[in-house]
């Protein structure tokens, strides 16, 4: 069975009210929502987390992937304590996160593509989620010249600014996909519109998924632009919509290669992640009722 390897942080998120009173500690990160949608679109035990996990949480974060039947292989040790982000959420509904432990702690473990265990091959996808750092991109593109199947990059905040559009233009050609929200691509484009957004990201030939929240996505491919709706769900908590839509549609289109399945798939296994706070566990009648809700998302060419 071949796998998608998900490239990102897994964390300990610590949840505060506007009284700063402790509501929750759970496991967040891209990296795990990610990974809950690549499970949730694919097969068990067919999603690779790749992140470093501190000893004494390690437990912890295995347990959450194994509950959610995603491989642990790719969790690495790095020191005593894993990343932990101090989440504040506003009367507002605004939120404030915060590293416990610092940036510095925060970067010790991100995954680079030499962190794939060689058990975990042959992969059929890689998905990313980081900013414009160069040495970061240095081994990536290494890695990219030997590997076949599809690199997604999920873009972060970080690197949307606009005196960063020409070295973010120049890393779109390293993937084959490049993931970003509507916000991002205005403030990356420097356009105050979505059109002017879509003509510069249409400037590349990497296929591009703009996530546009409750609005569904827009996927740019081939000089098209294809829209996408969204599954029927009360959203409940929209903590790693993006992340997992994302994961969801690289670990459909590694497999498949139909664009229209694995858009449709994504906006599916996104509103399963955002109906319940956290992302939920993950079997195979998750799985099911996720590709049922994929067949009522509309995906149109224009």
């Amino acid at each position: 069975m071949e796998s998608v390897a998900v490239l990102s942080h897994i964390v300990v998120d610590e949840v505060f009210d506007s009284e700063h009173r402790l509501l929750a500690t759970e496991v967040g990160g891209a990296g795990a929502y990610a990974a809950a949608g690549a499970s949730l679109a694919g097969e068990a035990g067919s999603t690779l987390l790749v992140s470093g996990a501190g000893r004494e949480d390690k437990a912890l974060l295995e347990e959450w992937c194994t509950r959610r039947q995603i491989s642990t292989t790719g969790l690495f040790e790095v020191g005593v304590h894993s990343p932990r982000t101090r989440i504040r959420y506003f009367s507002d509904g605004e939120r404030e996160e915060t590293p416990v432990f610092g940036l510095e702690h925060f970067e010790s473990h991100t995954p680079l593509p030499r962190h794939i265990p060689d058990q975990a091959r042959p992969l059929s996808g890689v998905y990313l989620f980081h900013d414009h750092e160069r040495s970061y991109w240095e081994e990536v593109e290494a890695f990219a010249r030997t590997f076949t199947g599809p690199i997604l990059w999920e873009i972060s905040l970080d690197a949307c600014r606009i005196e960063h559009r020409a070295e973010v233009a120049e890393l779109m050609a390293v993937v084959d996909i490049l993931s970003i929200n509507e916000t991002e691509a205005r403030a990356l484009s420097g356009a105050s519109r979505l059109e002017g957004a879509i003509a510069w990201l249409q400037r590349s030939a990497t296929t591009v998924l703009l996530r546009r929240g409750s609005q569904g996505s827009l996927v740019l491919a081939g000089g098209a632009v294809h829209v996408v709706g969204t599954a029927p769900t009360a959203a409940v908590d929209p903590t790693g919509g993006g992340n997992s839509y994302t994961g969801a549609f690289l670990a459909c289109y590694a497999r498949s290669g139909d664009l229209a399945l694995a858009s449709r798939t994504a906006a599916a296994a996104a509103s399963a992640i955002v109906a319940a706070p956290g992302a939920p566990e993950i079997d195979d009648r998750s799985r099911r009722r996720v590709a049922l809700a994929a067949r009522s998302v509309t995906f149109e060419s224009r």
